[in-house]
């Protein structure tokens, strides 16, 4: 299992029971199911007043959860671990004391997950990632595109919504944006955008467009923010980015000529680095004052990956 952040998701989707109404009501009421509680995008996290214990996801049951449900919000179903049905809570819709007035909540606190993701174990980010991109997804779906103010009709417990009018079915989607290291020799280029902390470097990335391949993605970036020509392509491996809803794909790609030229709109700077720079960047003892994005970032994880080949 690799260390990739709102990856390793340790929970059986089990899809096919989405639809079966009868089957989620069950277990829904089921003592053995687990609840998981958003509120305004953030999850429901136990943490210890004296940070004896690392932070975890708060799962409840059904009887803790009463005093918060309502008829009108439907829990979102994760899916099965352990043979126990697995569900995400979104309470944005009540009052925030009321939320936090369930004495099952006492030791626990709503925190960003971009916050909270280095402190709590891997296979939880993945579950915060699923919950969370669904959230958002029917947050921003709320009416059909085709038919002017028609409401759409949740689904598969929000994994799908219908409108009634014309019949169009929407699902939710996920933007893949390609990251990647141009490599010359020893070297990988990292660039640095507008909106960076002062002295944080990165791999370059941009979206996917339509009828575009991965590879054919990568190269155009790099064309664009650095201006060299790319080839040799290599997929390393991806990261689902739930801010909303992106799947980050790591690759690497070769250059023939060193010589670039930032396009000032992205990218304003740009640096090639060795293995020797970015191990005295990574023990913060960089004489260029360079830094690179946590490990929580894929372009981390990339970037050591690359010094490991390297």
């Amino acid at each position: 299992m690799n260390s990739i952040t709102f990856a390793n998701n340790p929970i059986d989707r089990a899809s096919q029971f989405r639809s079966n109404k009868e089957w989620q009501q069950q277990a829904i009421a089921s003592e053995k199911s687990l609840f998981m509680i958003f509120f305004e995008d953030k999850p429901l996290i136990k943490v210890s007043k004296d940070h004896s214990t690392k932070p975890e996801i708060l799962w409840v049951s059904h009887k803790q959860l009463i005093a918060s449900l309502t008829n009108n919000i439907t829990p979102l179903f994760l899916g099965l671990k352990d043979e126990r049905p697995h569900f995400a809570l979104d309470l944005s819709e009540l009052n925030l004391d009321q939320v936090l007035s369930n004495p099952s909540f006492a030791n626990a606190k709503f925190i960003d997950a971009r916050s909270i993701a280095q402190n709590i174990d891997s296979p939880s980010t993945g579950i915060i990632a699923q919950a969370k991109s669904n959230f958002a997804w029917n947050k921003n779906n709320i009416y059909c595109s085709k038919c002017e103010g028609v409401k759409l009709e949740t689904k598969d417990t929000g994994y799908k919504k219908c409108c009634n009018q014309c019949g169009a079915e929407y699902f939710p989607r996920v933007d893949p944006v390609v990251i990647m290291l141009p490599c010359y020799e020893d070297k990988c280029l990292l660039g640095r955008q507008k909106g960076f902390p002062p002295g944080m470097f990165s791999a370059l990335a941009g979206f996917v467009e339509p009828g575009e391949t991965i590879e054919e993605a990568v190269m155009r970036e790099v064309n664009e923010e650095v201006g060299l020509k790319s080839r040799n392509v290599v997929y390393k491996f991806t990261q689902p980015w739930p801010f909303p809803s992106s799947l980050m794909i790591g690759c690497t790609a070769l250059v023939d000529d060193p010589e670039f030229t930032v396009d000032e709109e992205e990218i304003v700077e740009a640096i090639w680095l060795n293995k020797e720079d970015l191990t005295k960047i990574l023990v913060g003892k960089s004489e260029k004052r360079i830094w690179i994005p946590p490990p929580m970032a894929i372009a981390h994880q990339l970037i050591v990956d690359w010094m490991k080949d390297n």
